[in-house]
């Protein structure tokens, strides 16, 4: 939003300042989404096979992340448990995906994301024992003032 004000406020310099400091012509917010469009067409056309492995991979471990996270954390654990018990390398439960993520990653996924739930709840613990020893020792400040 400020800079769609300061491109605006860019138009109305005369065009031998904006030339002096250099300065481009504003964008227009519509040539910025033509830009966009066309972009995101040409990155769509293009075939997988034209970036490196590890790029390719690198993209997958994006995607499978968000698949994991998107199906839950109580959910994949209880479906990773079930594919080790049928001695599964694949983690099969995203769906129609196009390539699948070994059980390693999805271990490796299932640690990453418990460390995750339990630094945060750890926070919301800690300001609760906190509160609690407050409270008690506001009390037992009452007492001996009463008392």
């Amino acid at each position: 939003m400020l800079d769609a004000q300061f491109a605006n406020a860019l138009r109305f310099l005369p065009r031998t300042v904006r030339d002096a400091f250099g300065w481009p012509e504003p964008v227009q917010e519509q040539d910025f989404l033509a830009e966009t469009a066309l972009s995101l067409d040409r990155s769509a056309m293009s075939a997988d096979d034209e970036f490196p492995s590890i790029v390719r991979k690198a993209q997958d471990d994006v995607q499978w992340r968000k698949a994991l996270t998107r199906l839950g954390y109580n959910q994949v654990r209880t479906a990773y448990a079930r594919h080790r018990q049928e001695g599964l390398d694949v983690f099969q439960d995203l769906g129609q995906e196009r390539s699948r993520p070994t059980m390693d990653f999805v271990r490796d996924w299932l640690k990453e994301e418990r460390r995750r739930i339990v630094a945060q709840v750890q926070w919301s613990f800690v300001v609760a024992m906190l509160a609690t020893i407050l409270a008690g020792a506001t009390f037992v400040a009452t007492i001996a003032l009463l008392g």
